[in-house]
């Protein structure tokens, strides 16, 4: 089976370098779990918003006060989603039925699945020279082969540039 993007995903998904939109592109027509793009570009406001969950402001500083989403602020941190043309990329799980994909949209399992078939198909691409970026999703920061375990911070659905 062969998937491809809906318009949502294809129209995120052009927000982000063109090496972004040939891994997934490509990613996609192999998967056998279909995955769409939650987000691209994300503008600044838009990211503070999401700094904020899990925070609040005591004596004139943040404090963290449960799960945080992110550590980029988008002000005084600038992050990869937060560039005109983004260096990032938030995936998700899709299955038709909606019962379902409430179950696996961001499961660690599919999202493992989904993240090393994007992995191998940056690789492909780089040693082919057809884009100059490799990748680091947010399940593997360190790029160790270790998913997950070894980090303080997961973010599964994140997928970044990173310069080589």
């Amino acid at each position: 089976m062969s998937f491809s993007f809906g318009n949502n995903s294809r129209k995120k998904l052009e927000t982000c370098h063109s090496d972004l939109q040939k891994i997934l592109n490509l990613a996609i027509s192999r998967s056998s779990v279909d995955f769409g793009v939650s987000e691209g570009h994300r503008p600044k406001t838009v990211q503070f918003e999401l700094f904020k969950i899990g925070r609040m402001i005591k004596n004139g500083k943040w404090i963290k006060i449960g799960k945080t989403v992110t550590n980029v602020d988008g002000y005084d941190k600038e992050g990869k989603h937060n560039i005109e043309i983004s260096e990032a990329v938030d995936i998700y799980i899709y299955h038709p039925d909606k019962g379902v994909r409430e179950k696996i949209m961001y499961s660690h399992i599919h999202m493992a699945y989904v993240i090393g078939i994007i992995s191998s198909c940056a690789k492909e691409l780089l040693v082919k020279g057809e884009i100059t970026h490799d990748i680091r999703s947010g399940s593997n920061w360190d790029g160790d082969g270790i998913i997950d375990l070894d980090q303080t911070f997961d973010d599964y659905p994140h997928i970044e540039l990173i310069n080589l």
